[in-house]
């Protein structure tokens, strides 16, 4: 057991001192007024006058999420709030709104849990993916998480029921799907086939 306490905070340490530039950048309110919608404005000047790079901004997800990993979700929350505004992957941005709407849920702030969710919703409504079963597994995840908030939010039992009659459509032509191919004796690899076309 200490032998692990004694690797944890290593990793911590280390990344800590990965972060710390676009930390301490982050924690000058004046340096923070200089940052644009634009993102690539954004990391040119991040580049240019405070030497912060892309290692920089990844070293920030990374240390957000330990800070989630640790118990940590208000640092978490914000960190990831940070690296979402700086962050130009997309992939990464998502998984960083997320790990977002985790920590807020964690810390019962159903308010901001639910905003947080409305954005989720938005990406995966307007997202091309790689194929229809990650929406679909997406959309199941999204409404996974949302019961955590609509049943301790103040407006969320009529909420629950938007959301779930908009993707039950999505949802009862899977299951049809699924049925049909188990119907006509296909194995599970077929039908995973049949999902991702």
């Amino acid at each position: 057991m200490v032998d692990r306490r004694v690797e944890v905070v290593a990793r911590l340490k280390a990344l800590e001192d990965a972060a710390a530039p676009l930390v301490t950048f982050l924690q000058n309110a004046n340096a923070v007024q200089e940052l644009r919608a634009d993102k690539q404005y954004n990391l040119q000047m991040l580049n240019d006058r405070y030497q912060i790079g892309p290692d920089q901004i990844e070293a920030l997800y990374q240390y957000a999420k330990f800070q989630f990993e640790c118990g940590n979700y208000s640092g978490a929350a914000d960190y990831l709030y940070q690296y979402r505004a700086l962050c130009t992957n997309n992939e990464r941005s998502l998984s960083a709104l997320w790990g977002k709407l985790a920590a807020e849920i964690l810390m019962q702030n159903w308010d901001i849990a639910l905003e947080e969710l409305n954005r989720l919703k938005e990406i995966i409504d307007s997202k091309s993916f790689s194929s229809p079963l990650n929406q679909v597994q997406s959309r199941i995840w999204l409404m996974h998480w949302s019961l955590f908030i609509f049943f301790n939010h103040d407006n969320g039992r009529t909420q629950i029921i938007d959301l779930f009659n908009q993707d039950k459509e999505e949802v009862d032509e899977l299951c049809r799907t699924l049925e049909e191919k188990e119907d006509s004796s296909c194995t599970a690899s077929d039908q995973f086939s049949c999902i991702t076309i």
